[in-house]
């Protein structure tokens, strides 16, 4: 498509500057939008995963509007010379990698809870722990303490209560309630300990893989 209201110079100027930045020209395309301050058609630069953009309200004058921005969603500035509205353009870039790396903490946390939930579909009551399965858990909780503070290294503190809490729990609560503790103890820890995403997804799997263990394959005890 056509680009609106500016020289190919400065199109030709905007390209090098994403590359520049880190990113792949291939990664944008141009497409028109209705401006903020013109109200006439004009061009905006979008980043085509992520749908953030930059428009170009250049029908008179030099005008920008942008997603996302430092602090917030939007941001807009009357940028009224060619060489200052790049410069805003080059600092969007840098709140569009910033967005687009950071991991989603949540969604992480959401897609990973969910190997607990299945790992406890085949058991579908509340009934109590016997005493056989609570030496199970003990054993199982205690394997994730280690998994916690030997290969990563989390803050004793943080782990010891919350996973003793878990212990104690067994003896009281019935299997389903306590898997539900399980998963918002596990997700406590990961966002206390800001845990990258990697670590919680080993986290995740790892305690999946006891509970599996202390449910339907219990493990021989030492």
């Amino acid at each position: 498509m056509n680009v609106r209201h500016l020289l190919r110079s400065q199109t030709n100027e905007l390209f090098e500057l994403v590359q520049q930045n880190g990113f792949q020209p291939s990664e944008f395309e141009w497409q028109e939008t209705v401006g903020m301050g013109s109200k006439k058609l004009v061009s905006q630069l979008v980043h085509k995963t992520s749908g953030f953009y930059f428009c170009f309200d250049n029908y008179s004058g030099f005008s920008s509007f942008w997603s996302p921005s430092y602090e917030v969603l939007h941001g807009a500035a009357n940028t009224k010379r060619w060489k200052t509205q790049t410069d805003q353009f080059s600092i969007w870039l840098s709140y569009l990698k910033r967005e687009t790396e950071s991991p989603d903490l949540w969604k992480t946390i959401s897609q990973e809870a969910q190997v607990l939930e299945s790992a406890a579909d085949a058991d579908t009551s509340n009934a109590a722990f016997n005493s056989t399965e609570r030496a199970y858990i003990v054993q199982g909780i205690n394997e994730i303490k280690q998994f916690l503070l030997t290969a990563h290294k989390v803050d004793p503190e943080l782990v010891e209560a919350r996973l003793n809490y878990l212990i104690e729990s067994s003896e009281r609560v019935g299997r389903k309630d306590w898997i539900n503790l399980l998963v918002s103890v596990l997700v406590g820890i990961v966002i206390s300990a800001a845990l990258p995403p990697e670590t919680t997804r080993e986290l995740f799997r790892f305690a999946g893989t006891v509970l599996r263990q202390i449910i339907n394959q219990p493990l021989l005890l030492m």
